[in-house]
């Protein structure tokens, strides 16, 4: 056994309060090193008579043989292993009894006890060695709004959604989808008018919530460099209409969230723009990270904006101010700032009061320090309880889900291998077993009841289009869509990609929306409106309760199932561009089952046989 691979880890992810009753425990060991793990615990202060001596007090254990724990997961190095506990008085001392064939060890806080060669009873319940869950406090306990996990989002890119009221185009609009080969110096004339009259198709299709990149006044059709947060860009709107479009999708019951950029403002805010004019003697001059007297080190074009085109690679690496990247138009705000924090945290309240909104999308939340982050979830939350606040995050981002941050953060880390499976991620193509494995990373990395809350995506503006990731092939599309819609948490599709919009990376994944219904591809359509429907019928969809069931690297076919309570759903995937006789696994052999994804009944023998790029969604 190699004891170098054994961690846990008191008060974090390997334990945490699920509910007010519930605590859930981890612990993880070398990959396939151990046979058995055993949690003894029970309440720090359980003192009572022994049995043989009724005048001595012990410590009693809950389970004095220890509860077994489940090898819930594993990666290329490690196994994970899992159970939960409800404590009767909230309070948990505990350890771990680890064996194998060769060796029994209680795994505790201060030490690792080899138990074939101590007095196993004595050192066993040395409660010194023991982990600690001090309390179950109602207030520290991960609390996402409840309507969150049942959402079904659709982020729109306002300036490529739709245009509904000409009267406001940029001088320079171009004809409606007439360049595929879009830029970000483009305009179309997108509003927030073509959203409303769009609304109807979002609720047809059956998504709940609506995630706008960000709407606020700003020179560029992405609008990541604002220059007022308290303003609907003239392009999109006024902020009458933005009341009115919230008003009109609550009536369908859909959500809205918006982007908050607050890492960064853009060039022309009128913050900057008085430290660019004033230098130190403007107020606002410590809103900002500035490190020399002379702001601006680098050129300047005829709008006194920052000449990119004639900058030397001096000059981008070597701005006086902090910056976005390396982007002069995207000076950094220093959030630690009085005025900023009244700036941003009024804006961010200003659209939920004024406005209703239901949540705000964090843009590049993990350059933003923690403390900000706080402060921000107590006051939007004190404005709304149960508006909901998701940051992005390209790395494993458990850091800002716990200790009153996020409610969820853009889980990238699941994109990834979904594109490297059923797309090419750099030209990389990964098996069924590797791809379990980084699956069950991301399903180790976050407790069960953030999973349930994580906002799943397979694209998005930052992003190809998940068609061009999975070789322009509608199957494969609909294969990463289904995984996607299975997989712990809520499922985001991004404008377009419903009806086989395909493209590149920014600014090429920027593309017009098709509303010709003749365009659209309504296999990858009318798929997307099944996996939505069967998400709202059947809970294991969203289950934190994936298991794999059986899988074939040469083959490249999988096959997992989702729990919930009785329900359970077996996922057969056909991952190849050949037709699979795939052997059933045994709980599946000769037995009646219904494909709810076909709405029909099967009599399954041993085997069945899958087309190219096919599934099955079956229930016992």
């Amino acid at each position: 056994m190699n004891i170098a691979a054994i961690y846990h880890e008191a008060k974090s992810k390997y334990a945490y309060a699920y509910d007010k009753e519930t605590v859930h425990i981890k612990i993880r060991t070398g990959k396939d090193e151990v046979d058995e793990i055993k949690l003894i615990y029970g309440d720090p202060f359980h003192y009572g008579p022994k049995e043989d001596e009724v005048n001595t007090s012990e410590w009693k254990a809950d389970s004095s043989l220890g509860i077994p724990m489940l090898k819930e997961y594993s990666t290329g190095m490690h196994d994970y292993w899992f159970c939960e506990i409800k404590p009767k008085w909230k309070r948990a001392k505990y350890a771990f009894l680890i064996k194998n064939k060769d060796t029994k060890v209680i795994f505790g806080s201060r030490e690792i006890i080899d138990l074939n060669t101590v007095d196993e009873k004595k050192r066993i319940y040395n409660l010194e060695n023991f982990f600690n869950f001090p309390y179950v406090n109602h207030e520290d306990i991960y609390d996402a709004p409840k309507w969150v996990a049942d959402t079904t989002w659709y982020q729109i890119f306002t300036e490529r959604f739709s245009n509904g009221d000409l009267s406001i185009n940029d001088e320079n609009v171009l004809e409606w989808g007439s360049i595929d080969n879009v830029t970000n110096d483009m305009f179309f004339g997108g509003d927030l008018r073509g959203v409303i009259n769009k609304l109807d198709y979002i609720k047809d299709m059956g998504f709940t919530g609506i995630y706008f990149t960000p709407i606020f006044q700003s020179p560029s059709s992405h609008k990541y460099d604002i220059e007022d947060y308290y303003k609907i860009d003239s392009h999109f709107g006024t902020n009458d209409t933005f009341k009115e479009l919230v008003q009109e999708a609550h009536k369908r019951g859909i959500r809205i969230m918006l982007d908050a950029v607050f890492n960064h403002c853009g060039w022309r805010h009128p913050y900057w723009q008085d430290v660019v004019k004033n230098g130190r003697d403007s107020k606002y001059y410590d809103c900002f990270y500035i490190n020399g007297d002379s702001v601006v080190n680098f050129p300047l074009d005829d709008n006194n904006d920052p000449d990119i085109d004639n900058m030397t690679y001096d000059n981008l690496v070597n701005f006086n101010y902090a910056t976005f990247g390396f982007t002069p138009r995207m000076p950094k705000w220093n959030t630690d700032n009085e005025l900023v924090k009244e700036h941003l945290m009024g804006a961010a309240k200003y659209w939920i009061e004024e406005y209703d909104i239901d949540g705000w999308r964090l843009d590049v939340s993990n350059e933003v320090s923690h403390e900000f982050w706080r402060e921000f979830r107590k006051e939007v939350k004190g404005v709304k309880k149960d508006v909901v606040i998701i940051g992005e995050n390209w790395d494993e981002a458990f850091p800002w889900l716990h200790s009153g941050q996020f409610d969820s953060t853009m889980n990238y880390d699941l994109l990834m291998p979904i594109w490297s499976f059923f797309g090419k991620n750099n030209n990389l193509h990964i098996k069924p077993s590797t791809f379990i494995e980084a699956v069950n990373r991301v399903l180790t990395t976050y407790p069960k009841n953030i999973l349930k809350n994580m906002f799943n995506l397979v694209d998005s503006h930052d992003t190809e289009r998940i068609l061009t990731v999975c070789y322009e092939n509608a199957d494969k599309t609909n294969l990463a869509y289904l995984f996607q819609f299975t997989f712990p948490g809520t499922p985001s599709i991004y404008y377009g990609s419903e009806v086989g919009v395909n493209g590149n990376t920014d600014p090429n994944n920027r593309k017009c929306m098709v509303w010709d219904n003749d365009k659209h591809n309504d296999k990858i359509k009318n798929h997307l409106k099944t996996l939505i429907n069967l998400r709202n019928t059947y809970k294991a969809f969203n289950s934190t309760e994936l298991r794999w069931v059986d899988y074939d690297n040469e083959k490249e076919y999988l096959i997992y199932k989702k729990v919930s309570g009785e329900q359970e759903l077996y996922i057969i995937m056909n991952n190849s561009n050949q037709e699979l006789n795939i052997t059933l696994p045994e709980q599946l052999m000769n037995k009646k089952v219904e494909d709810i994804y076909n709405q029909q009944e099967m009599n399954l023998s041993d085997e069945v046989v899958m087309e190219e790029n096919s599934f099955l969604i079956l229930r016992l």
